[in-house]
């Protein structure tokens, strides 16, 4: 991902990041049958992830065709999405590793291609790739030094993506230094979110281990 998305950026062209990260989710989709749950019902929560993951790769086409009033909601559309896919799987049992996986791993190539799009426009400075780069970063460093990942999972980060997709959606408005605050304030949290937790791993490195 890291490769596609300087590709992306070197080449002016999106679909490069957007084949990457579909070809890759839609790869492990097929290898663990996704669409399915455990006993081969159908998986609707992971239909929905994979519906917003169809419209994130449309987002380049769609910026073009839509007034930005209506981009501005589709993004937004994008986010609630998210919330009811999480919020099916709980209701009807459908919860799994997979599925929550598929769910952060879109969350990201959203944040990156929104990224991409603001650099592209020419609405924000590049600064703004760094929203979407933080997580391909952080997950090429816990490969890297898995303790990195210790840190349990906090209610926070997942209100910071809430509040940073209603910041991306935000900095595609038509107006110059609203657009730029937007992104700004999106890129600060999402950076402060993954630094604090790294700060996290290590403390949580540095608690005791109870003895059996």
């Amino acid at each position: 991902m890291l490769a596609s998305v300087a590709l992306a950026v070197w080449s002016r062209e999106i679909a490069f990041c957007i084949a990457a990260g579909v070809l890759g989710l839609g790869w492990q989709v097929a290898s663990a049958r996704g669409w399915r749950t455990e006993d081969n019902k159908l998986a609707v929560a992971n239909v929905l992830t994979l519906l917003r993951l169809a419209l994130v790769a449309c987002l380049p086409m769609l910026l073009t065709w839509l007034p930005r009033p209506f981009f501005v909601a589709l993004v937004l559309l994008i986010l609630g999405i998210d919330g009811i896919d999480g919020h099916v799987a709980r209701a009807r049992g459908e919860t799994s590793v997979f599925g929550a996986v598929l769910d952060m791993e879109t969350d990201a190539l959203t944040v990156m291609v929104l990224g991409l799009l603001l650099h592209r426009e020419g609405a924000v400075g590049p600064w703004v790739l760094v929203a979407g780069l933080w997580r391909y970063v952080f997950a090429s460093a816990v490969a890297v030094v898995p303790a990195l990942g210790d840190c349990p999972a906090s209610p926070i980060y997942r209100w910071v993506f809430c509040l940073l997709m209603i910041a991306l959606a935000g900095a595609f408005v038509p107006w110059a230094a609203p657009a730029r605050l937007f992104a700004a304030v999106g890129t600060i949290l999402v950076s402060l979110s993954f630094l604090h937790s790294i700060v996290r791993s290590r403390a949580f490195r540095g608690q005791p281990t109870s003895k059996p």
